[in-house]
């Protein structure tokens, strides 16, 4: 089922995943080709455009989100370092970050991601 404009958790994770790459403007390693988007001539790329909804929906994240996601994508921490850099248990790292990730999901599709959750239903039963 496709809904237009529809960003899933898989593909935030591998923009936050590949984090570096959209910074530098370098299409990531495992990138498919593609031919959607605006081209070159437009002085945008879909890595550049990709980063700006990122950041943005970056800056509406609660404070411990936004410190979790740093430390695990941006700045490519080690948990060990992160841990004691934040002074949070393990737990409490990884529930940030997916809370981070789930904050972003809805963020960037609002009401999309709803609508998402209502065909599924209609469609399991």
């Amino acid at each position: 089922m496709y809904i237009e404009g529809y960003l899933s958790k898989k593909i935030i994770r591998r923009w936050l995943d590949n984090y570096e790459s959209l910074v530098v403007g370098d299409r990531p390693a495992d990138a498919l080709p593609s031919n959607s988007g605006p081209k070159n001539y437009d002085g945008v790329s879909g890595g550049r455009l990709n980063k700006i909804m990122l950041d943005d929906a970056i800056k509406h994240l609660s404070r411990l989100e936004r410190a979790c996601l740093t430390c695990k994508w941006i700045r490519q921490l080690r948990l060990a370092k992160a841990l004691q850099l934040l002074g949070i248990t393990k737990a409490e790292y990884t529930k940030g970050c997916d809370a981070a990730v789930d904050s972003i999901y809805a963020h960037l599709n609002g009401e999309r991601a709803g609508i998402k959750r209502l065909m599924q239903a209609i469609t399991s039963q």
